[in-house]
């Protein structure tokens, strides 16, 4: 008896049932992985310009106040 045979026994499952949930749960897990692949690919293209930008923001803010007010995105 197979490993799949005996789990949809073991489950009381028909084998046809715990092969569909298996290929669910197949896409589901490939559909996370790429969206976290693309999340990181993402965030690293980003990553010069978001440190471009906390450096031009250090810079203003030198010899400032660390205070509540400084940290809120103003328009100059």
């Amino acid at each position: 008896m197979s490993d799949i045979d005996s789990l949809a026994q073991e489950t009381n499952r028909c084998r046809s049932v715990l092969i569909r949930e298996a290929c669910c749960f197949y896409v589901a897990e490939m559909r996370r992985a790429m969206l976290r692949e693309k999340m990181k690919n993402g965030y690293l293209e980003m990553a010069d310009l978001n440190l471009a930008l906390a450096e031009e923001l250090g810079a203003d803010l030198d010899g400032e106040e660390m205070s509540a007010e400084v940290w809120v995105w103003r328009k100059d």
